[in-house]
């Protein structure tokens, strides 16, 4: 693809776009512009923290947010492991995909919280499905440790940007989807997705992702975009 210097990789997640640090083998520009923005809760809803055998995290955030006592934890994907790892604990099941909706089955034919006092730690925006499935063989129970807030004003330079160059906007969650076409109009962006259950709000929302990641981090976001320049663009990685 000729002139690729001049395309632009717009990050919208609220972490710092390090994790995208691959897309540095290509001509473009990568920039970021959250959509979201987390936010602890000042008061969790109480829960006895002494009956219980283990706690679940499906995300880095809700590591981010948890106050840690020693206990046994289960994390969703590696990364939130590692996220684990930096508080000095470790996980005693780590399931191997990213995806929530797989978790269940997942721990279900394990048989680690068979019968177990579960707590599982999400945000606000989470739907009941997980918790809902886990009760079906563990004592689950879910608090909410944080909330997701929408950016609701507009940023001039993103809307010059969208409007006048290439783009592609890389979204990784709904949330930021949501927030983006508040401001913005989707249609004069290429919209990438992190995985399935993003591209299915999207789709829901009318529109349509050029990539849908096949792992989802930051790191499939970003080989996934590579890939797609490579073939669709015949682009050489020099």
């Amino acid at each position: 693809m000729k002139d690729l210097n001049k395309v632009n990789i717009i990050i919208t997640s609220e972490d710092n776009p390090s994790g995208f640090s691959s897309l540095n083998k290509l001509d473009v520009k990568v920039l970021h512009f959250p959509m979201i923005k987390t936010i602890p809760y000042s008061e969790i809803k109480y829960f006895d923290i002494k009956k219980t055998d283990f706690i679940i995290f499906t995300s880095k955030k809700g590591v981010k947010y948890y106050d840690f006592n020693s206990i046994k934890f289960i994390c969703l994907g590696k990364k939130t492991e590692e996220r684990l790892n930096e508080y000095n604990f470790k996980s005693v099941y780590t399931c191997k995909r990213n995806y929530s909706e797989m978790m269940c089955e997942e721990l279900r034919e394990s048989g680690v919280i068979d019968s177990k006092n579960v707590l599982l730690v999400q945000g606000n925006l989470a739907n009941e499905n997980l918790v809902n499935c886990l009760k079906r063989f563990s004592n689950a129970y879910r608090r909410d440790f944080y909330k997701t807030l929408q950016n609701k004003s507009e940023n001039k330079e993103l809307e010059t940007l969208i409007e006048n160059q290439k783009t592609y906007t890389v979204f990784t969650s709904p949330s930021s989807f949501d927030s983006f076409i508040k401001n913005y109009n989707a249609n004069k962006t290429n919209i990438i997705s992190i995985g399935t259950t993003t591209s299915s709000y999207i789709k829901d929302k009318g529109h349509e992702p050029l990539i849908t990641s096949k792992m989802q981090s930051y790191e499939g976001i970003s080989e996934s975009i590579i890939d797609f320049f490579l073939k669709e663009y015949d682009y050489e990685i020099s």
